[in-house]
């Protein structure tokens, strides 16, 4: 929930206008795991654009005279085999270091639960690493059940 002080967020689908902002965030993410950045603009846009299955949502502030997204969130949709359901998966979510702890990420996560909801999905899974800085205590704080930090399953 934003306090007095949060800046006021607004969340959309992506638009090709969107697109060279969120390939520079997908590069610091990348940098910030410590893996390569393998993802181009041309493919970003198939998949943000023309997949069926993908939504990216982007968060922008009204109120910033900046009128590029200041955070993403990737979230791919599709038929879970645990729960037997159409379910939503957000794969990525990025907020710019000037705009952190400001609710954006979590205002991305409502969006994309909103998203799938609308799209028929009984779900959605949050992917992050624990090691990401502040999101695991910012999946907490909006009610979201924490998993163990690795899988526990393989398949041989």
């Amino acid at each position: 929930m934003p306090t007095p002080n949060t800046p006021p967020v607004a969340v959309r689908l992506a638009g090709p206008e969107d697109l060279p902002e969120v390939h520079r965030m997908l590069i610091a993410l990348s940098a910030q795991h410590g893996v390569p950045t393998t993802v181009t603009p041309r493919l970003l846009a198939r998949i943000a654009l023309e997949g069926r299955a993908a939504r990216l949502l982007v968060a922008l502030r009204p109120d910033s005279p900046q009128r590029h997204p200041v955070g993403f969130a990737l979230m791919l949709m599709g038929r879970n085999m645990v729960a037997g359901a159409d379910w939503g998966v957000v794969e990525q979510v990025y907020v710019q270091e000037p705009d952190r702890k400001r609710g954006i990420g979590r205002a991305l996560v409502a969006a994309a639960r909103a998203e799938a909801a609308e799209a028929g999905c009984e779900g959605v899974t949050v992917s992050s690493r624990p090691v990401t800085d502040g999101s695991a205590l910012a999946w907490r704080a909006q009610g979201l059940d924490l998993s163990e930090p690795e899988p526990r399953f393989a398949a041989a």
